[in-house]
């Protein structure tokens, strides 16, 4: 049986630049982890989120497009802020714009008697 699940299991070696290295490592000595374990859990995990991206999204469900539409979304606020352009939320309080550096600047309504005609 060990025998087996010896055959069944493959090695690899990576070659990666030696400040990488040192951040891995040190993540792995902060986690109390060897690094074998660790990478194995990132290549699991990196699996896992490669099979999710692939499921059909017809197939998913309000709750799984829900949180696709959501993820989207926060890549594209942080892009606009990440290029030094505001984005329009509303609150409770109304529309702001929410700046790169962080702060709300609130929009005053428009006075709709001032706008017709």
């Amino acid at each position: 049986m060990a025998r087996q699940a010896a055959e069944k299991a493959r090695h690899i070696q990576i070659i990666v630049p030696a400040d990488m290295y040192k951040e891995f490592k040190k993540i792995c000595v902060e986690e109390d982890t060897n690094m074998r374990a660790k990478l194995l859990e990132l290549m699991n995990q990196a699996i896992a989120v490669d099979a999710e991206a692939k499921k059909d999204f017809f197939a998913m469900s309000t709750e799984e497009r829900t949180a696709l539409y959501a993820q989207g979304i926060h890549t594209q606020v942080a892009r606009h802020h990440a290029g030094g352009r505001y984005t329009t939320h509303g609150d409770e309080k109304g529309v702001y714009r929410l700046y790169p550096d962080g702060h709300k600047e609130y929009i005053d309504p428009v006075d709709r008697d001032e706008t017709s005609g």
